[in-house]
């Protein structure tokens, strides 16, 4: 990628990508610097390729739609590997500004209806309807602020959520270093680094994004499976993102996040149950009665 274009895009960009083709397909990727040029590769790019049938010579257009996501349109030689025309991507690209893609979440890259459904009694239109009051549940939970209950000290291990686009409705482990007031804290993360990776990254957030970090769940997870529509977060692009299982294909579990739109397959061991901080103590959102 042209330096320039990075540096436009800084805020944009981050270390991992997603890239987005008219197939339904997403694909995670690298982007790394070497000297002052900018490359996406390693993750899954090898896959990309070959999946596309791309040769030396073949070329692709990117199109930034959103925060680290790119649609891209492979062209070569090959009609097989031209997934789609250059007027038709043109004439939809408001379209495509106004669709919410959010920050790639690892594992595998399909993006699908929902699966799985011959298992269950439900029908379609009953699992649409689900799926819908769920999502707009969990887009009220993502959106709203902690609860500022319990003042954490020096060392805490805690969790910070996002507000920011495409990254609302993910949580990320930092270390509370210093209170600020009565209402701010500085943290350092665990998961996140510098642009250079050399040292974790620190920041200053208010206390309505810091709660503790929710109690281990080995023993429960170890005794139950998951099902569908399990309220769950997944563990995937350095922080656990906030979503339902809305299928299940057999040892997959497809995850669909409100906040992003995005529905992706997971192997069970990346996922946890999602709890919410509430009066002092962990629950489970089904306790509040939004999902029944």
């Amino acid at each position: 990628m042209p330096g320039p274009f990075v540096k436009e895009n800084k805020k944009m960009l981050a270390k991992t990508a997603l890239l987005k083709t008219n197939e339904g397909m997403l694909w995670e990727v690298k982007i790394a610097r070497e000297t002052s040029d900018y490359f996406i590769c390693k993750g899954d790019w090898p896959r990309f390729v070959v999946h596309h049938m791309l040769e030396l010579g073949d070329m692709l257009i990117f199109y930034l739609v959103d925060k680290s996501t790119f649609h891209v349109v492979p062209y070569s030689k090959k009609p097989c590997t031209n997934i789609r025309h250059l007027e038709d991507l043109s004439s939809s690209e408001e379209e495509e500004k106004n669709t919410e893609f959010g920050t790639s979440r690892g594992c595998k890259k399909v993006k699908t209806e929902p699966k799985a459904l011959s298992d269950t009694n439900f029908s379609k239109e009953l699992h649409q309807s689900r799926i819908d009051r769920m999502s707009k549940a969990i887009k009220e939970i993502a959106f709203k602020k902690q609860q500022i209950q319990k003042p954490f000290e020096k060392g805490d291990e805690v969790e910070v959520a996002s507000q920011e686009d495409g990254l609302i409705g993910s949580y990320y482990t930092a270390t509370i270093i210093s209170p600020i007031g009565s209402y701010l804290y500085r943290v350092k993360y665990k998961t996140l680094f510098s642009d250079d990776e050399s040292v974790p990254l620190e920041d200053v957030v208010t206390a309505s994004k810091v709660r503790p970090v929710p109690p281990d769940q080995r023993k429960i997870l170890s005794e139950n499976n998951f099902r569908l529509y399990d309220v769950v977060d997944v563990f995937a692009n350095d922080g656990w993102w906030f979503g339902f299982i809305n299928g299940i294909v057999g040892e997959e579990l497809y995850v669909y996040f409100p906040t992003t739109a995005d529905n992706i397959a997971y192997p069970p061991d990346v996922l946890r149950l999602h709890q919410e901080w509430s009066n002092g103590k962990w629950i489970f959102p089904p306790e509040q009665g939004i999902f029944n």
